[in-house]
């Protein structure tokens, strides 16, 4: 139904005069469906107006910042190879010819890396024995605990205690191998520094003094393996790595 502008009075919807006062009723039809296409056209028009997502000139950024990634992590990669072939080198040079002075020749931090290989396969081959010397003890007790009629829930909750603490245990050995080693390089690179007035730096020195002891990193090395095999071979490892 629609109203009359002029006088007020009903009329139907498809009436073009009005019944009354024969006013024209032209433009005065309510559809609620134009009602709400009127309020719609305003949110519709935010979205005709906004920039489509597909961006030609974002999509090349975007390509330029992945081709950049993907190079840096090319370049990386390839230097890592570069630096693991230079101390495999040096590794190999060392066992060759390791009274040969090298404090220019390669990196002067392969002799850090060399101690810390050296740490840390000792961690893991000591702190492996003595967990299986402690393993040895454990089982020792609860046989003679069992043949006195005791308890195993002291054993037990030793056991589980040495098992969640292993990783914490061959850190700090780890640490203190790592430390001693160092704290031993100090030693002669201050004896070479002042008492032989030598111009060498302190990596330059530990390169040096690794170069010559590089050797033993093969003995370290077996003691690691046979430790980890348990058993008469670990008891091997223990005096070949005291020698």
């Amino acid at each position: 139904m629609q109203t009359c502008p002029n006088c007020g009075a009903t009329n139907s919807v498809g009436a073009k005069f009005c019944t009354t006062c024969g006013k024209p009723l032209k433009d005065q039809t309510t559809d609620p469906t134009d009602l709400t296409g009127a309020k719609e056209q305003p949110e519709d028009q935010p979205k005709a107006d906004s920039q489509p997502q597909d961006d030609p000139e974002m999509k090349a950024e975007m390509e330029r910042q992945r081709q950049v990634q993907a190079r840096i992590r090319a370049e990386q990669m390839a230097q890592f190879k570069q630096s693991s072939r230079g101390y495999w080198n040096y590794l190999v040079d060392s066992w060759k010819k390791p009274s040969q002075i090298v404090a220019k020749q390669f990196n002067q931090w392969f002799g850090v890396i060399s101690m810390a290989l050296w740490a840390l396969m000792g961690s893991i081959a000591v702190g492996r024995a003595a967990q299986a010397g402690v393993s040895t003890v454990e089982n020792a007790g609860s046989s003679i605990s069992s043949l006195l009629g005791g308890d195993d829930s002291t054993t037990d909750s030793v056991n589980s205690a040495v098992q969640s603490n292993a990783i914490i245990v061959y850190f700090k050995f780890f640490l203190l191998l790592m430390i001693g080693m160092l704290a031993f390089g100090l030693v002669g690179f201050l004896f070479r520094k002042w008492a032989q007035h030598e111009t060498i730096s302190y990596l330059e020195y530990t390169t040096d003094l690794m170069h010559r002891c590089n050797l033993n990193i093969i003995l370290v090395f077996c003691f690691m393996i046979f430790s980890l095999m348990g058993g008469l071979v670990q008891l091997l490892s223990m005096i070949v790595i005291m020698l």
